[in-house]
């Protein structure tokens, strides 16, 4: 009795499997065609199914194959009640021939099929010929098989199964009806669960089978498998914790940790962290994966009104995702998936996969704020009106400064400049001082300052003088006006050309003064009188 008991036990994906096409989830583009064309009897003679694992292909060809042999076929829905709905459901009908595409590769084996498709149905009305993984036929096999596809018995179906359709000769694929299966949606896996678990009286929250449903990848197949893998670590109550530890997820606070951590740049924590996921065992490539989602919540979050609309999560959790998402910036989560979708590749071939996880993790803490075409181009607007700005207010200050050097300048306040200037000049040169009491400031025009020589001053020594210290005089004057002049030095209305008449006194002081320059020229100079009249002394 045990041990019949023990024998009776099958595994949830073939006590669940559907046996009709209404029991068929996710593909309903496909029950649709294959129902109206067992109502419209348009039946083809060959059909490719192709689609990622546990999609249910094989289940769909299976189904297709007892409306075709049903007593009350062909018909959409099979009675499964009939003998040859039984036997194909039990799986040793005659007329439905099962064939591994990957353990009968060869011509021999084609061969031996081409041989088969002459003799009639033993039962049925149609001879059913499903190979799965047709794709590892070998070319010889596939060149063998084409004429006896193209124009098979009338009473013979072939139906062909296949993971990867892009290694199917396409002279194979345009002499069939293709039909591409989808994956399965979380949510129709979900479901599917739920009616599952309560029937077998299986205690499961939702989130929970949402886990599960997430690990299938699509697949109803996969999710079953792992769901009884559960049920075997468990019992008849499963919890979160089991779910984690049997299927490796890290789980939404761990991720929450490593986010946070991110955000404050905590690169000892980072650390830590991941030294923790290495202790436990965690795949790493799995760690990857649910922290891409992870990072794509928080980017829905951000962009969605109704982002329960677009991610499996509680009420709950979409609060917690809010409340993260406010820490970052769009772009610092775009920057953030690219490093962690570039760093799961990378683990393929990484001889150390926990260095890799922790540098890009330290990585993600210095991410930036990366600016938009138009934001860039907007700064660079407002760098140039401020630039314009600073330049037009430089140019009034200019033209005001301007305006009023060019203004007229009253004779008192030119007198009262001059006296500061050579109080000024004094102090610094008091023999220079003294020469500029000779010379009077005439007129100030913008940058020129004009100086005159008075009547009673030697041009000759009085300009060579000025010309030898107009660095002290230049840096005086812009002391009190406040900036850069030129000294223009103008001849007075008497020139030296009338020192030839001059009266006797007036030579007396024109020898003195010629020779107080050339004392002033060439300092410890001797001078002695020789004697001669004015004009020779003049030369």
């Amino acid at each position: 009795m045990a041990c019949n008991k023990f024998m009776s036990y099958q595994v949830s994906a073939r006590k669940w499997r559907p046996q009709n096409f209404s029991e068929v989830i996710g593909q309903g583009h496909i029950v649709q065609t294959l129902k109206n064309a067992l109502l419209n009897k348009r039946i083809g003679h060959a059909y490719l199914f192709s689609g990622t694992r546990g999609v249910g292909k094989t289940t769909m060809a299976r189904i297709f194959a007892k409306a075709l042999n049903c007593v009350k076929g062909p018909t959409p829905e099979p009675c499964n009640e009939c003998e040859m709905c039984r036997d194909i459901t039990g799986g040793y009908c005659p007329d439905v021939v099962e064939i591994d595409g990957a353990s009968n590769t060869g011509v021999d084996d084609v061969r031996e099929l081409r041989e088969n498709v002459k003799y009639a149905s033993s039962k049925g009305k149609y001879k059913v010929y499903i190979v799965d993984e047709v794709h590892m036929l070998s070319k010889p096999a596939f060149n063998a098989f084409l004429k006896t596809l193209e124009e098979p018995p009338a009473h013979i179906i072939f139906i062909f199964a296949t993971t990867e359709p892009n290694k199917i000769p396409e002279t194979v694929i345009s002499r069939c009806q293709y039909f591409e299966f989808k994956r399965i949606s979380i949510n129709d896996v979900v479901e599917q669960l739920m009616l599952i678990t309560k029937k077998e009286g299986i205690n499961v929250s939702r989130d929970m089978l949402t886990l599960i449903a997430k690990s299938a990848e699509g697949s109803m197949r996969d999710a079953l498998v792992a769901m009884d893998q559960i049920l075997s670590f468990s019992g008849d109550t499963i919890r979160e914790e089991d779910v984690k530890i049997i299927l490796g997820f890290v789980g939404r606070e761990v991720l929450s940790s490593f986010m946070n951590s991110i955000i404050q740049k905590d690169i000892q924590n980072i650390l830590k962290l991941v030294k923790e996921l290495t202790i436990n065992g965690t795949d790493l490539r799995i760690f990857c994966k649910e922290f891409l989602e992870y990072i794509r919540n928080l980017m829905v979050i951000k962009v969605s009104a109704n982002p329960a609309s677009l991610i499996d999560l509680s009420t709950v959790d979409i609060e917690h995702f809010k409340s993260e998402a406010e820490k970052i910036s769009m772009e610092e989560l775009q920057q953030m998936f690219n490093i962690i979708l570039k760093t799961e590749a990378d683990l393929r071939y990484a001889s150390q996969p926990p260095l890799i996880i922790e540098m890009a993790l330290i990585k993600m803490t210095q991410v930036g704020k990366i600016m938009t075409v138009d934001e860039i181009l907007k700064r660079l607007e407002n760098l140039g009106q401020k630039t314009e700005d600073k330049r037009q207010k430089t140019e009034n200050r200019e033209q005001k400064a301007e305006s009023r050097a060019t203004a007229p300048v009253e004779e008192k306040d030119i007198s009262r400049l001059w006296e500061r200037i050579k109080e000024l000049v004094s102090a610094k040169k008091p023999s220079l001082g003294g020469i500029l009491e000779d010379i009077k400031l005439s007129n100030i025009k913008g940058d020129e300052i004009i100086l005159n020589f008075k009547e009673k001053a030697s041009e000759s020594f009085h300009r060579k003088t000025i010309e030898l210290n107009q660095n002290v005089i230049r840096d005086t004057i812009k002391e009190v006006i406040g900036r850069e002049v030129k000294i223009i030095l103008e001849a007075s209305s008497k020139g030296e050309s009338s020192k030839r008449s001059l009266s006797g006194n007036d030579i007396e002081k024109w020898k003195r003064e010629k020779i107080q320059e050339v004392i002033d020229i060439i300092p410890g100079v001797v001078i002695q009188e020789v004697g001669g009249d004015p004009e020779h002394v003049s030369g």
